[in-house]
């Protein structure tokens, strides 16, 4: 139903309004009546109606006053207006449409004419707030990417700026990442309980920005300025329990420490997915877990070359290769002195990106997950982790080897066009995939252009393109954002590469 407020200064007025037409019938409801214009203000104030039927001329502050003024209210609290009056006053009137009044009658008011004049100020509202909740859920959709791609580290410097100013997040704030185990609750929802939650008092200062994750995990990246609240334990578990009704079934939230400054978003994520094996390890229920890592100076960082060639060298087939990333890989953690937790936090991650490959062939993944995450093991022998992490990988390496003998392809192209997914939003090189694989790049080319029947210049290019048509059909994003999203540094070099492949500019596919 939509809320409908009179104004009036005659009585009698206002009584045959009420009478005139079945107002239950055409969806409205009568929520407040005014004598003079100073009243129907406040009315408008406190009601928040969608639609005020006034008369012109009114005591204290007449129509057109009214209609001035509420037309500088935010735009979720502007009404739409009805006015009437006497044929005189049709002159006076007239002046009102500038603020964007719905239609104007004159006295006496015609049924038929109300009618009418009702049944398109209800189509008009129900229209605006289809295309607000459609802005609305691509604006949250936007906002969600560019979250996961500031605590993923899948930014350049130039776009990690760009990000921090559209999400308002100073580069000094304070920081704490909380991700959510389990179903992701209704986007519209999610808006709602947020608005509310930061209206309370106690949280004041700390906002709040949704991002997806991953296969039933999502979370929060909480702000608050350097001069805010802290973002310590207390202040984190008081917002996720005010966040909890939120959701219908059992959900695990693990949080990270409080950092300072964006340059640490990347390691709050980290800790907030570490914290589920503290969390698996404590047996901790529904109760939030915090990161902890005692005696501990710093996290590891690994290289993010090293990462993915970690992950080539299983779908490409190579325990060889394999074996020597692992050997990098675990010096790092022991000469980085990190703790067990982020261990297990980053070796479940490399295990659940292989998941997905594996799915992705026609494998069957559930087997594999079961293989590889039973009752969590402790990380505190190296060697010994670094074993057993061999050979759970080096299995892999073998099925991947097979997946692709059985398909006849070339074992060391899926480990090309992984890290073609990986990078492509990158200054992409094929020198810089053969020496992640350790190759020598000519080869490199002549088995690429073989096995794709096409050069690694043209498959990137045709890739990229593939990605800016996605981002053109589900965004509002120019062309320039665009082309820079998908690797190009040249908007022009993108729209002459996007019309050779596609017969249209980029701009003419957008409206297409």
């Amino acid at each position: 139903m939509l809320k409908v407020l009179f104004a009036d200064d005659e009585p009698l007025m206002l009584e045959g309004l009420r009478f005139l037409v079945d107002w239950d019938e055409l969806e409205f409801e009568i929520c407040g009546e005014a004598l003079d214009g100073e009243d129907a203000l406040q009315l408008i104030e406190n009601k928040r109606p969608d639609l005020v039927i006034t008369d012109v001329r009114m005591p204290v502050i007449d129509g057109l006053e009214l209609i001035r003024r509420a037309s500088e209210y935010e735009s979720g609290l502007r009404p739409k207006f009805i006015i009437f009056s006497g044929y005189a006053d049709f002159e006076y009137a007239k002046r009102a449409l500038k603020y964007g009044v719905s239609n104007y009658l004159t006295k006496p008011l015609d049924e038929r004419e109300l009618t009418e004049a009702l049944q398109i100020v209800k189509e008009n509202i129900e229209q605006e707030r289809k295309s607000s909740t459609r802005r609305e859920a691509l604006a949250a959709l936007m906002q969600a990417d560019t979250v996961a791609r500031l605590l993923m580290r899948e930014n350049t410097a130039e776009a990690l700026a760009d990000g921090l100013k559209a999400l308002g997040i100073s580069p000094a704030s304070r920081l704490c990442c909380v991700l959510v185990h389990g179903a992701q609750p209704d986007s519209a929802q999610m808006r709602s309980r947020l608005t509310s939650v930061n209206s309370r008092e106690a949280l004041r200062g700390i906002t709040a920005y949704p991002f997806t994750a991953g296969s039933r995990k999502h979370g929060y990246l909480l702000a608050a300025p350097p001069e805010g609240p802290a973002l310590d334990p207390a202040a984190v578990n008081g917002w996720i329990e005010a966040m909890r009704p939120l959701y219908d079934s059992p959900v695990q939230f693990t949080a990270s420490r409080q950092h300072l400054g964006t340059d640490s978003l990347n390691t709050a994520y980290h800790e907030a997915l570490a914290a589920e094996c503290c969390s698996k390890e404590a047996g901790s229920g529904e109760a939030a877990c915090f990161f902890q890592e005692p005696e501990k100076s710093r996290m590891a960082r690994l290289p993010a070359e090293l990462r993915s060639s970690l992950l080539a060298a299983v779908t490409g087939g190579s325990p060889e290769q394999l074996s020597a990333r692992l050997r990098d890989v675990f010096n790092i953690f022991a000469a980085e002195v990190a703790s067990s937790a982020w261990i297990d936090g980053f070796l479940a991650n490399i295990k659940a990106e292989l998941l997905r490959e594996i799915a992705v062939r026609g494998g069957d993944s559930a087997v594999w997950a079961e293989k590889w995450f039973p009752p969590r093991y402790t990380a505190a022998c190296l060697p010994h982790l670094e074993r057993q992490t061999e050979e759970e990988l080096g299995e892999a390496a073998v099925w991947f080897a097979a997946a692709a003998e059985a398909a006849g392809e070339d074992r060391m192209m899926p480990a090309v066009t992984a890290y073609i997914r990986e990078h492509y939003q990158e200054k992409l090189k094929l020198q810089d995939i053969a020496k992640s694989l350790h190759v020598n790049s000519a080869y490199l080319g002549q088995r690429f252009r073989k096995h794709y029947g096409s050069s690694f210049n043209d498959y990137l290019h045709e890739f990229r393109i593939e990605e800016a048509k996605k981002l053109l059909r589900r965004t509002e994003l120019g062309v320039a954002d665009v082309a820079s999203r998908v690797g190009y540094s040249d908007a022009d070099v993108f729209a002459a590469k996007f019309k050779a492949l596609n017969g249209v500019t980029p701009s003419v596919y957008k409206k297409s």
